[in-house]
């Protein structure tokens, strides 16, 4: 899962395995769980912070104005459908062949085969504006898990081995690699990268970067643990403290097996893990890791000497030799900040990709220039030479930028002024597509940071710090902000009451039967209001009761819904402070300054494995589950994740879903709001093929379907 970025907000959740990554659109921001799985760039099955996505659902296109429409139902394989007008001619799924997910078959999606590619060179220039730039280049991070890195990385490194298209489907390109599921007990995968994929510098593709990916993800390595100073920056480490984690690459536990001359790689886990089709992918490149980590000049033999180390240091991490610690420790650093930037690098190492775009120029706080490679032909070619992707933070600024022809595509957080204005330039040639995104907004609790919902604060009493944040959660006015909010642009909308599931997804009218969301049904209604003083005045709470509330500053609509529930809660007794913070989603982790957090989290696959990195806690396990930033702990709930990791029976899925979500609601984690309408707005004078995904990249997805109209 992804967050959603500053100004956004919307986390998401989504990349191979279980990671979530931070996506700028409104405001949202999704950490990626310290169980993070793999992504191939589009972070298969994990969260981030969103921007301003949604629920998967269908999307409508229109250059007279266009209409939310409600989930669609999706297959118990898909998170939904849409349909778009842009071109799919190069880029849907063949039919599934037998033996995917089969042993002897595919183990990480259907393969395309041969892509319809362009006749000619591209050519053009597309101006494509979002509301945050990159911070890294490196998205499997936790700093760095979020949708304004995934975004550029995606025209990098995108499709990669796999991508999600926008009926949700995972796809493999097979012309970067292949997936092959060898067994399933013990379950076994074997990738192999084509002959001739390359990085942009010209260093060979291998299995080496899928190796890297691995180790560091996995903790297998971790001597320390990765911290984070008040204001979300990555702390120095005395040890090997990888700023990553994921339940999946953690069961692959003996060293993969290298061969083929370097370009397929064997993984054999300990136990079934759910989501091993999206689990492991290609990171960043081995070759600059151990280049800069090992301080070597020679790419081939920087490459094998990491290997090496990773092969001797496996489950010795702890009593390596010193030199070898060392090493690990410089492997390790490099991996979590080397890739940081927020400006065009002087080192152009660590801006390297393997996809059909390079970058070419970045000005701070201005725009990236991505160019066209030459060279690439292992995926689907890009029609268009250069896409100039422009920090476009205020959404009607952006329809401005439409109108005065600075801008060819937007993707602002929908709001009904930007539909309005979107809808006004239709006689432009500009076309809008509204669809349900793959995002959700939500309200977190803190659990133990000294404040009004951590035990500590009442001596230690756990049942009158639960009290108090059933009282708070009573107060939130869910169904009066979908209303005010969310109706105006999709007149179907409905609150979501399952962390899970969402709304149209099987399973999920049994769900919110079930999961004990219906306490919160009414919340913010005259009997809740009453409800909600009776539980303060059990708990003996002094009122107001005082809360710090982190949101995102400068989004309309996360300040509305500020203002909502600050009202509302004040009637019941809550003083609910204003934190609105511009760094909110890098402050996440720092719980000192906030007590509830409102963002959004962005699903980037349709993996349940995503799921776990929110929940998970510390006890019995060496880390936080990587998306849990308010420290909330279940032993029911740990179970639960813990199964539903390794179960491949969708039954029982469900059952550790339902369990799970009744401690939840039971325990008071936080509350859920609604899933994101999504807006695209585009001139198709300038530009046409464009389409929209549920899922993380969204509007990205099928870039090389653009072209500049003549």
């Amino acid at each position: 899962m992804r967050h959603d970025v500053p100004g956004a907000g919307a986390e998401s959740m989504g990349a191979p395995g279980t990671t979530v990554v931070y996506t700028h659109k409104e405001g949202s921001f999704m950490r990626r769980m310290r169980v993070v799985a793999v992504t191939s760039l589009i972070a298969a099955s994990a969260m981030v912070l969103a921007a301003c996505g949604s629920s998967p659902g269908q999307a409508t296109e229109s250059n007279t104005g266009s209409s939310s429409s409600s989930p669609s139902e999706s297959s118990s394989s898909s998170s939904g459908s849409s349909s778009s007008g842009g071109s799919e001619t190069s880029t849907s799924a063949t039919t599934p062949a037998a033996g995917v997910g089969e042993v002897g078959g595919s183990a990480c999606g259907t393969p395309h085969g041969p892509y319809d590619q362009p006749s000619g060179a591209a050519t053009g220039t597309v101006k494509a504006g979002f509301n945050e730039l990159a911070t890294s280049f490196n998205n499997a991070t936790g700093h760095g898990n979020s949708t304004y890195n995934a975004d550029p990385a995606y025209l990098m490194s995108g499709p990669g081995l796999f991508y999600y298209n926008d009926k949700s489907e995972l796809v493999n390109n097979d012309s970067f690699g292949t997936c092959t599921l060898v067994s399933l007990d013990p379950l076994t995968v074997k990738y192999t990268i084509k002959d001739g994929v390359k990085w942009s510098d010209g260093v060979p593709v291998s299995a080496a970067d899928i190796v890297l990916y691995w180790a560091a993800t996995s903790g297998l390595y971790n001597t320390a643990e990765a911290k984070y100073d008040d204001n979300g920056n990555l702390l120095p480490s005395t040890g090997v403290a990888f700023d990553a984690s994921s339940p999946g690459a953690a069961l692959i536990t003996s060293f993969p097996k290298i061969e083929d001359n370097g370009q397929s790689v064997t993984v054999t886990y300990s136990k079934f893990y759910v989501d091993y089709n999206v689990n492991l992918t290609v990171g960043v490149p081995a070759h600059v890791v151990a280049m800069h980590a090992l301080k070597e000049t020679d790419a081939a033999k920087a490459t094998t000497d990491l290997m090496t180390l990773l092969q001797e240091t496996l489950g010795k991490a702890k009593s390596a030799p010193a030199d070898q610690a060392a090493q690990l420790k410089a492997v390790a650093d490099f991996w979590n900040t080397g890739f940081d930037t927020t400006q065009m690098p002087s080192d152009p190492s660590i801006a390297i990709g393997n996809g059909a775009y390079t970058l070419t120029d970045w000005k701070k706080d201005q725009y990236m220039t991505f160019t066209a490679n030459p060279d690439y032909n292992w995926g689907p070619k890009p029609q268009v030479k250069t896409i100039v992707w422009t920090y476009a933070p205020d959404p009607t600024a952006a329809v401005q930028s439409v109108q005065n022809g600075d801008l060819d595509i937007i993707n602002p957080q929908a709001t009904t002024d930007v539909a309005a204005g979107l809808k006004k330039l239709a006689d432009q040639g500009v076309k809008t597509i509204q669809m349900d995104g793959a995002v959700y907004e939500h309200v977190d609790l803190v659990f133990d940071n000294g404040g009004p919902f951590d035990p500590k604060t009442y001596g230690g009493d756990a049942a009158k710090a639960l009290k108090v944040r059933q009282a708070f959660l009573q107060t939130i006015p869910r169904q009066s902000i979908v209303n005010t909010l969310i109706k105006p642009l999709n007149p179907n909308a409905v609150l979501r009451q399952s962390f899970m599931l969402f709304p149209g997804q099987p399973g999920y009218d049994e769900m919110i039967k079930e999961n004990g969301s219906a306490e919160y049904t009414d919340a913010g209604s005259d009997a809740a209001i009453a409800k909600a003083k009776q539980l303060l005045q059990e708990a003996g709470a002094k009122t107001p009761v005082k809360v710090r509330f982190m949101y995102a500053d400068n989004n309309p609509r996360r300040a509305q819904e500020y203002q909502l529930i600050a009202a509302s809660a004040a009637k019941a007794g809550f003083d609910v402070i204003d934190g609105k913070n511009a760094k909110w989603s890098s402050q996440l982790p720092n719980t000192a300054i906030y007590d509830a957090s409102l963002f959004a989290w962005q699903s980037t696959s349709t993996g349940v494995g995503q799921n776990p990195p929110n929940y998970l806690c510390k006890a019995g396990s060496d880390d936080w589950g990587q998306n849990n930033f308010g420290h909330y702990c279940s032993a029911v709930v740990n179970k639960a994740m813990d199964d539903l990791n390794s179960q491949p029976d969708a039954t029982k899925q469900m059952e550790d879903m339902v369990t799970a979500e009744k401690a939840l609601w039971g325990d008071a984690f936080g509350t859920l709001l609604f899933q994101f309408p999504d807006i695209v707005g585009y001139n198709s004078t300038t530009v046409t093929g464009v389409s929209d995904a549920p899922l993380s990249p969204t509007f990205l997805w099928n870039y090389w379907d653009w072209k500049t109209a003549s």
